[in-house]
Order: structure tokens, then sequence, then C-alpha cells
């Protein structure tokens, strides 16, 4: 299935760089008549699949040039977009017999055309950085039918995850979450995986990240799971060991939780799993049942799984309470439509809260992005949980 999707998207991008493709001739060809089609080609094919060689262009000195290309696929997705809505204007007025003069077929008309499309993808793309960086706040009140913290105050959760620190998100864009998550004024934080993007050596200053990291205040502690991003080059051709991610955390006063369970203030328990399907590792995760094998269930049991593809499974094997992310809400419209049909397949929800027969679940869209550094019909968030117990 997976390998079914991934060349459906390819052969539907494809279709899309081929359209946008020649439309961007037409202008580059009216404006330098000499422009020559063999020259074109080429550099607009290379660029249209850019993103793709820019998750190996792993080196220092690429990094501006990385963070170029990464932007390519959005770009020419909205450039697209923009086209078909003037077409589509351009064919009703034909239809309805009200085409004006200047809406002709020569070859400026084309040129304008073009031209008008790529600056109203210009200026969707500019909102997109800006609206990634700015960080929310959403709220969800849930109620478990368990004894908990408190039957009076309650537990608050601050839930964040795929943060992706690296070549895009750094100390900065950090800085801005953790802010935002101190002023929910959180009893735990909880990490939903991705804290990373795939390479430490990327990150340009680890010990201020950590120092960020070390900013989070929360009586209860800052817990956290994996996430399918968060491994490490050096570690991958080592064997695919975590070492160096666990130490990290470790350091900046994070605990992670690779397939284990605790007892959290001795009133409930928190289950942080390895993610389904780490990049570059092949290792195997505890089933759901055993990872609440042998847990007191008359207490709370709280999971902390990043990608919402167990949420049956593990509400079958006791969880009362299940926190994911990893979807990014589709980062970018119109991911959120592929998103959301993929996670109601799974049985959860691709963003948002989730109900089931006796456990819920939360799924937020992530606090930072992966790849091209915009949200569009997305917001970057922190998710507040109040939890009460009965």
């Amino acid at each position: 299935m997976w390998l079914f999707r991934s060349g459906m998207f390819l052969l539907a991008y494809t279709g899309i760089a081929i359209y946008d493709g020649i439309r961007i001739f037409s202008l580059f060809k009216f404006l330098l008549p000499s422009f020559r089609a063999f020259i074109f080609w080429p550099i607009y094919i290379l660029f249209c699949y850019s993103f793709v060689f820019s998750m190996f262009l792993r080196l220092g000195w690429l990094r501006p040039l990385r963070q170029l290309t990464i932007n390519s696929l959005p770009a020419l997705v909205y450039l697209f977009l923009a086209l078909l809505v003037l077409d589509g204007i351009r064919l009703v007025l034909r239809l309805a017999g009200r085409v004006p003069p200047f809406f002709g077929s020569t070859a400026a008309f084309a040129a304008a055309w073009a031209g008008m499309a790529m600056v109203l993808a210009a200026f969707v793309m500019v909102y997109g950085v800006f609206n990634a960086r700015n960080i929310r706040t959403v709220h969800y009140e849930i109620s478990l039918d368990k004894p908990g913290i408190g039957q009076a105050a309650g537990l608050r959760i601050a839930l964040v995850s795929d943060l992706h620190i690296g070549a895009t998100v750094d100390r900065k864009w950090l800085a801005r979450i953790v802010d935002a998550i101190n002023k929910t004024g959180p009893d735990i934080i909880f990490m939903a995986g991705d804290i990373f993007d795939n390479d430490l050596d990327l990150i340009r200053d680890i010990e201020g990240v950590a120092g960020e990291l070390r900013r989070l205040k929360a009586p209860l502690g800052v817990y956290a799971c994996q996430g399918n991003h968060d491994v490490d080059r050096i570690s991958l051709r080592e064997g695919g060991s975590t070492d160096r991610i666990h130490d990290f955390l470790a350091n900046a006063g994070v605990v992670y939780l690779l397939d284990e369970a605790v007892l959290v203030a001795d009133r409930f328990y928190l289950v942080g799993r390895r993610d389904a399907r780490p990049i570059g590792i092949r290792h195997e995760r505890k089933s759901a049942a055993e990872m609440t094998a042998g847990l007191d269930r008359s207490r709370p049991i709280i999971v902390l799984d990043h990608q919402p593809i167990d949420f049956p499974m593990l509400e079958e094997a006791g969880a009362d309470l299940i926190l994911s992310g990893h979807t990014h809400k589709g980062q970018f419209f119109p991911g959120n439509i592929a998103t959301a049909r993929i996670f109601k397949e799974a049985g959860s929800v691709h963003y948002g809260y989730w109900r089931g027969n006796s456990a819920q679940g939360v799924v937020t869209s992530g606090a930072a992005v992966w790849g091209p550094p915009i949200r569009i019909g997305t917001n970057s968030e922190v998710a507040v949980i109040d939890v009460s117990f009965d």
C-alpha cells in the first residue's frame, strides 16, 4: 500500500510539474525570445525533484542550497493551483460568452497569465513561512473514569510533537515553542516523537538546544517517546543505535521512553512506545498488549505513541488516553486531505480528539515542520489537555 501511494503521488506530481513547466516556459519564451527548450527543461526537471535530493544533502556548506530546494514541491503545487483557479475563471467567462478582449490566446496573454499565477503562489508561500512560526495553543478537556491525581485538581498535560530540530528548526524556533509550553502552566509535559530530524550533527547550536529543553517547567517532569525521525546518521552507520539521542535528552532533562512504562507520582502509568517505522532502523517494538501487560488497570494508563495507527489495539490493551503526533495535519494543503483519509483507515484521526469505546485520544499537528518550512491550512501548536479523574 505504501509503495502504491508513493507511486500515485509521484505520478500526480509529475503531471503537475509538466503542466507548470509548459506555462513557465511560455513566460520565459516571451521575455527572452531566443530562450531554448533544451536549456529550460533539464534545469526545470532538476528543480522539480530537488526536494528528493535535498534529503541527502547533509553537508553544512550545502545548508543554504538544501533550504532552497526543499521548497520546490509546495512551490510547484501552489503554482499549479493558482493556474487552475485562473484557467477556471477564464473557462467560466468563455462559457458565459463574456470573455474580455484581452483574454486572448496570444503569447503575451499566456506569459501574463503565468506571471500572475507565479505571484499568487509566491504570496501563499510567504504566508506559509510566517504561519509555520506562529505557535498556537489548543485546549482539550478529557474525563477519565479512574482515580488519578487529586479529584479536585486534575492533571494538566502539555503535549507537543514533531519539533524536527535540525537544519530548519533551530534554537530560536525551539525557544518560541518552549515559551509557549511554559505559558500553559502544565503539570507534566509530553513529547510525542520526532524531536530531531535524522541527524544531530545538523543542529548548529546543540548545547543551546539542550539549554532550551532544560527551560521546560513541569513539576511532574518531561517525557518523550520515539518518532520515525528520531534516528541519528552516525548511529545508523553503527547499526541503528539511539544512544546519542538518549544521552542528549537525558542531559536536557527529558525522560526518553522506548517501549517502557513508568508509574508517575504513584497515580497513573505512562507508556512510551518505540516508533512503528523508524527511518533506517529495524527494531522490533512491543505490541500494545505487551506494553500494558502486568500494569494495574485500576490506575489510568496514558500512552505516548508517535504515529496514530494503533489506537484500536491500544484501547483493547487497556489504554485510557492515547497521545500522538506525526501527521502534521498534512502540513500544507492539500496534504491534509490525504492524511485525513489515511488515518481514518487506521481507525484513528489525523488531528484532534478521538473517542473509542473505552479510550480517548488526541493527535496534535506538531509544533514545527518537516521539510518545507511552511504551514498552509494547518497550524503549529501546543496542545493543552486538562484531565479530570473520577
